[in-house]
């Protein structure tokens, strides 16, 4: 799941840490995705410090909701359907087709959560303003990561940009697809046919709407 897939679980907790645990995954990946932490392999490290208890708390429930969503037949079944259509999006280039519709679905939902009112981007990112930067900090040394210089920089863009309020147009998610495929792919922005697959998740969008807050169900019956 994305990040306001995630800050759902969490946003009614009044804790800025627990919020920043459940996406901090997902930061880090985006920050230097050659870094990776295991927190659980470091939890007597976290003492009685409610804070740091709070941030590995929502590492962990975010480990468990993707544990959760990724098994689910919500996540085959439209993976699946997504794939076929997104195909032929991609042709002739090395993305691959199953790629783009994992991370297709997960940006429709945040876009679902937001257009349904569920969650409010407004919010998330005033419980991320709110954060325990030194706290956040020994977390990240406490799991072992020594320089923790390349995090912050790059929360800080994440924080000043608020690129999230993208995903209310349906054109920002088609970009913000390709560009996470670039990441990976050495693909140049025209090999891909840009239209179509704003079209392609436009029509599945109008699909989904009314119909994906059982996965939202299934998941926090799990957590609970």
């Amino acid at each position: 799941m994305n990040f306001l897939s995630h800050y759902y679980f969490e946003r009614y907790s009044h804790d800025p840490e627990l919020v920043l645990g459940s996406v901090l995954p997902d930061l880090i990946k985006n920050a230097d995705r050659n870094i990776n932490i295991w927190p659980q392999k470091y939890e007597d490290r976290f003492g009685n410090n409610p804070k740091l208890q709070s941030i590995y708390h929502g590492w962990m429930r975010h480990i468990d909701t993707d544990r959760y969503f990724h098994n689910s037949s919500f996540f085959y079944s439209h993976t699946h359907a997504l794939k076929i259509l997104l195909a032929p999006t991609v042709d002739g280039t090395p993305i691959r087709p199953s790629f783009l519709s994992h991370i297709g679905l997960e940006l429709l939902l945040d876009h679902l959560l937001l257009r349904n009112n569920w969650v409010h981007e407004s919010d998330f990112y005033a419980y991320l303003a709110a954060i325990d930067y030194e706290m956040a900090d020994r977390f990240l040394r406490l799991c072992d990561v020594n320089d923790t210089e390349f995090f912050f920089v790059y929360f800080s863009g994440f924080m000043r940009t608020q690129y999230i309020q993208g995903y209310w147009e349906i054109g920002e998610i088609a970009s913000a697809m390709v560009n996470i495929c670039r990441r990976l792919w050495d693909v140049r922005a025209e090999d891909v046919h840009m239209e179509r697959i704003v079209e392609v998740i436009s029509e599945y969008t109008a699909k989904l709407d009314g119909n994906f807050h059982p996965i939202f169900d299934e998941i926090r019956s799990k957590l609970l």
